[in-house]
Order: structure tokens, then C-alpha cells, then sequence
């Protein structure tokens, strides 16, 4: 009810201050409305780029066993302020005693991801993130922060492995990886956004 009173005042006001001739009307109406919002509170907003491959087929053949994705773009601009990498590789029967997979291949299994800066040559320059893996790979997500150069950053991905469904289960495997890079910035919610709405950028 309390709520009820209080909009329908402000309302009042507002058209009370609308009324009046001149800028000071417009100022006060401004002013009105941003008091009548409620005080904002600073959130986070989160962007993810991944690549995922389970490898499933039982050929042996290049294009079965190697998987090659166009890289991704990711757009930094100055409101970026971290990064989480998150890298996992898991190669069933990566070592038989010391007899690996590898050898009943004769091909090396492996997983090989890398972030770009704007402008890098990948020839000659050093990535900014890189993770190359031939085995069972789960290593601690990666934090960066800010700052980062502004621009078109690139992720990409190459990897090779296998995939063989058996008759009998236990002797099944199936290679695969999950690369996740989450680009956080900053943002502004509102009290009187619904709940569930996206948070607005800064």
C-alpha cells in the first residue's frame, strides 16, 4: 500500500513539474524520474566463446580424426575487465602400461588452443593464451585482468584424436576437450527492472 502511495505521488509530481514552462520544468522532471528509479547497483555481465568435440567415429581416416573449427572473434573493448580460460582434454587410454594409444595409431593425439591480441602474426608472434595438451589435461581455470588491448581478439583450436565404440562398453573410448573463454565487464542494474531482465552496460 505503501509502495501504491508512493507511485502515485511521484506520478503527481512529475506531471506537476512537467506543466511548468520553460527548462526548469524539464530539469525537474529529469530529476524526478531518476529519484523515483531507485539507487542503481553495479553488477557483472559475462560473454562466453568455447569450442567442445567429442571425437566418435570408429574410421581412422584425416578428416575423422582431425578437427580443425574456424577460430572465433571476440570483440574487447575499454570495458573489459577479466578474462576466465578454462581448458579440459580427457583421452581414454591415453597409456596401456607403457604402451600408449599412440603407438596402435602410429598418430599423436593432442589438443592445441591458443588467444590472439589484435594484430598478432601467429608466425612470429607469442599468443596471449596457449594450451597445448597429448593427455588427460584439467588444469586450474586461467584469470586475467584488465587492461587488454582493444580490438578483435582471436581464439582458435586444433586437435586430433580418436573415438571407437565397442561392442562390449568397457572397451569403448572416445576422446574430446572443452575449451571456454568468459569475458566479463561491467554493468548497471536497475531496481525497477524486472526480475530476470539483462543487466545494462556501462
Amino acid at each position: 500500500m505503501r509502495r501504491t502511495r508512493f507511485l502515485v505521488s511521484a506520478m503527481l509530481l512529475i506531471l506537476l513539474a512537467s506543466s511548468t514552462s520553460g527548462c526548469l520544468g524539464l530539469v525537474a522532471t529529469r530529476e524526478l524520474m531518476e529519484w523515483s528509479r531507485g539507487t542503481p547497483t553495479t553488477s557483472e555481465q559475462t560473454e562466453s566463446y568455447s569450442f567442445q568435440h567429442t571425437f566418435s567415429s570408429n574410421s581412422t581416416e584425416l578428416e575423422a580424426i582431425i578437427h580443425r573449427p574456424a577460430p572465433q572473434d571476440i570483440l574487447f573493448d575499454e570495458q573489459v575487465k577479466e578474462i576466465s580460460i578454462y581448458f579440459r582434454v580427457q583421452m581414454d587410454l591415453d597409456e596401456i602400461g607403457e604402451f600408449g594409444l599412440n603407438n596402435l595409431t602410429g598418430s599423436i593425439r593432442y589438443v592445441h588452443a591458443r588467444l590472439w591480441e589484435p594484430g598478432a602474426n601467429p608466425h612470429t608472434a607469442e599468443p596471449f593464451w596457449e594450451e597445448n595438451a597429448t593427455s588427460d589435461h584439467y588444469p586450474p581455470i586461467e584469470r586475467r585482468y584488465a587492461p587488454f588491448k582493444p580490438g578483435v581478439w582471436v581464439l582458435e583450436v586444433e586437435a586430433q584424436g580418436y573415438g571407437f565404440t565397442a561392442p562390449i562398453e568397457q572397451f569403448s573410448f572416445h576422446d574430446e576437450f572443452e575449451v571456454i573463454v568468459n569475458v566479463v565487464r561491467p554493468c548497471i542494474l536497475y531496481p525497477e527492472q524486472p526480475r530476470g531482465a539483462d543487466c545494462v552496460p556501462l
